[in-house]
């Protein structure tokens, strides 16, 4: 709806004149504040004097803080119509046939002007003599307070001297005042002799009660104590402050915290909020002066660009959170292919899971005949705490403990390796009726080399403690002086049955190809163990430890119990943390977790070409051999 005003006036001739101009709205505030949208500069009306209000039902006019006259009668609200006069102080607005296309038409005129100053008055104002004008008394006033608050304060960076303790500058106040005391008490003759060195500076009196003031000052201005990690500037606030008049800049915070990265590399940003968040200081979120914490935690903050995250970053991958409760999307989990190591892909958890979480590490795995309640056959008979046995006390029961271990810290879970945890059930004994010795974990032609050095020492007689030549292997004399033709001889017989040996191991009995994928070289003798590649970080962005989680049963979050192939992801889905977990409200019986909980803002990497998923990288295990 549209209001027309035809301002009602004369000109510079004395002749009439109508000014017209159209005011859109439904509410038109009328007084003489700027904000009304009819506005009447006049003293005697008062800053919101009536409300104007046009519906389809009519118009009508009320009272707000000044009187009203409506065709003569003193009213606080009335129907407006063609014709009516309206009274406002000085002014008169009268009702008018809208045009086409309006919604009301006032004529506004000023009927009483203010009477001009008179001539008596003017000169009985100046025969009172020059007055002192405010504005510069005002002017002189703020130079003063620039000079006393500002200026002294900074005095003493300003002209070079050196900067005090607060013990050190309360000494040398309270020696000064000593001295001014026993100046205006002795004879300046005296005044040497009585009065000593100023305690802790070297400064005269006018230079230590200059920094004594401007340390006053300084205190006078502080808002607050400092942090508990910053006190140790609290007499030094060059340190943060380092240019007078302007914000603390993220350099000088970055000169003690020079491993604090950006929560998102700078060159990722994009759109407006984007080029803004690139400005953002450190300061605008740790404020100090404020109490003994600096490190603010509000989900509010983090929810301000996560709940859209695409305005934010138009290239972002992630979803759109709000809640851990009620607004956050289902995980997603880091994957590394032992194909491809350095390439990372991030899978988000559905129901039913997507084909592609799966993980591609080279390893043949079963973890359900691992977890069989009945056990497992253990060559070494040992038995758990839990555990049962066979008729040859040959079995025993396992459990995820047996060979997951938490690493130091408790983040992740410690590596498994073959010497440690594998290798007392697989063994690689060679040739078990000879020897008790195994081949290493390792590389074919390693294995080769230490099978030759072992039937090499057997075949010129050289036979260990414990060992048992086989009754097939030609040995020598002990003793006997070998020509060279004897000795390549035996080298040869050596070598020929380390690679019978070694052929047995891959191939035979295939004691590598229990665990690993096991092909013979193309165009050349030996075997190739593919290359094993095993996440240790499934979520590197989450902040997660299994050490606060060890009253926790392992399989209530990782159901491997029926997992039969090593392809198999058993990471916990949402649904399975917020049994304990619920967002930032607090719930009876639940852990109040914030964005904050599982997540650091400082996340950035140092290289986003090398690792774009996050300050932590999937690292992995890699094996070549069995």
């Amino acid at each position: 709806m549209e209001t027309l005003v035809i301002q009602v006036g004369v000109n510079s001739r004395g002749q009439p004149q109508r000014d017209q101009r159209r005011i859109a709205g439904e509410v038109l505030r009328v007084g003489r504040a700027l904000a009304c949208e009819l506005q009447l500069a006049d003293p005697r009306v008062a800053l919101d004097h009536a409300l104007i209000t046009i519906t389809p039902a009519g118009t009508s006019i009320a009272a707000v803080g000044g009187a009203l006259k409506v065709n003569g009668q003193a009213t606080t609200q009335a129907p407006l119509v063609v014709g009516d006069c309206i009274e406002l102080g000085p002014y008169r607005l009268r009702v008018e046939a809208a045009p086409a296309g309006l919604s009301l038409a006032l004529a506004v005129s000023l009927e009483e002007p203010s009477s001009p100053v008179c001539g008596e008055q003017i000169r009985a104002d100046e025969s009172r003599g020059p007055r002192q004008s405010r504005r510069r008394l005002s002017y002189l006033g703020l130079l003063g307070m620039l000079l006393l608050c500002l200026l002294v304060p900074v005095a003493p960076d300003l002209l070079g001297y050196a900067r005090l303790s607060s013990s050190t500058a309360n000494a040398i106040a309270q020696a000064a005042t000593a001295e001014a005391r026993v100046t205006a008490a002795q004879p300046a003759a005296s005044v040497a002799a009585t009065a000593g060195p100023l305690v802790g500076a070297e400064p005269g009196l006018p230079e230590s009660m200059l920094r004594t003031a401007a340390g006053r000052l300084q205190e006078a201005w502080n808002p607050g104590p400092l942090s508990q990690g910053h006190q140790i500037f609290a007499a030094d606030c060059g340190a943060c402050h380092q240019t007078p008049f302007v914000q603390v800049r993220d350099e000088a915070c970055q000169t003690c915290h020079k491993d604090i990265h950006d929560h998102v590399a700078k060159s990722r940003l994009t759109g407006a909020l984007g080029q803004a968040f690139k400005d953002t200081r450190c300061a605008d979120c740790h404020r100090d002066h404020k109490g003994t914490h600096t490190a603010i935690r509000s989900q509010e903050q983090c929810v301000e660009c996560h709940r859209d995250v695409k305005r934010v970053a138009a290239q972002a991958t992630s979803a759109n959170v709000t809640d851990f409760l009620s607004g956050h999307p289902a995980f997603r989990i880091s994957l590394s292919d032992a194909a491809t190591p350095h390439e990372v892909r991030r899978v988000r958890q559905a129901t039913p899971m997507p084909p592609e979480m799966v993980e591609r590490s080279r390893l043949k795995f079963n973890h359900a005949v691992h977890l069989d309640p009945g056990g497992v056959r253990d060559p070494d008979g040992k038995r758990e705490t839990t555990g049962v046995r066979d008729a040859q006390g040959r079995r025993t029961v396992l459990d995820c403990a047996s060979c997951h271990q938490p690493a130091e810290g408790g983040r992740l879970m410690a590596p498994v390796s073959m010497e440690q945890h594998c290798q007392r059930c697989h063994s690689l004994a060679f040739e078990p009726s000879v020897t008790t010795r195994q081949v290493v974990h390792g590389q074919d032609a390693e294995i080769a080399t230490m099978l030759r050095e072992f039937y090499a020492r057997l075949v010129l007689g050289d036979v260990p403690p414990g060992v048992h030549p086989p009754e097939d292997l030609p040995r020598m004399r002990p003793g006997a002086v070998l020509t060279p033709e004897d000795r390549s001889r035996a080298l040869a017989i050596a070598d020929h049955k380390a690679q019978q040996v070694l052929r047995e191991l891959f191939d035979t009995r295939q004691v590598c190809s229990t665990c690993h994928e096991v092909s013979p070289k193309a165009g050349e003798a030996g075997w190739a163990v593919a290359p094993v590649h095993l996440s240790s970080s499934w979520m590197p962005q989450a902040q997660f430890s299994h050490a606060s989680h060890a009253s926790e049963n392992c399989a209530r979050c990782h159901d491997v119990a029926r997992s039969k192939d090593a392809k198999d992801v058993a990471m916990p889905a949402i649904e399975s943390c917020r049994d304990c977990h619920v967002g930032a409200k607090p719930v009876a019986g639940k852990v109040t977790s914030d964005c904050a909980t599982c997540h650091g803002f400082h996340g950035a990497a140092l290289d986003p070409a090398k690792n774009p998923h996050g300050q932590l990288s999937v690292t992995s295990t890699s094996r070549t051999s069995p």
